[in-house]
């Protein structure tokens, strides 16, 4: 992956490239970059969340696996 900063307006966009929804926005360089690096704390804080929720799920399932049987 390979993080691209560019003129953008009165300030920087920071973006990963291949990535439609890894951005942010800055008035410094550097403000780009911190702000990218959030954006991507949180996405990865989401998909985690996300991850534990199907695991629960699928455990749920395994757990009570009669009980939902027809």
């Amino acid at each position: 992956m390979k993080i691209l900063v560019k003129e953008d307006g009165e300030g920087y966009m920071a973006r990963v490239r291949g990535s439609d929804n890894l951005f942010a926005y800055g008035f410094t360089k550097e403000e780009a970059l911190d702000e990218l690096s959030g954006v991507i704390d949180m996405t990865m804080d989401y998909h985690l969340e996300q991850v534990d929720i199907e695991r629960r799920a699928r455990q749920e399932l395994m757990e009570n696996r009669a009980a939902y049987a027809l």
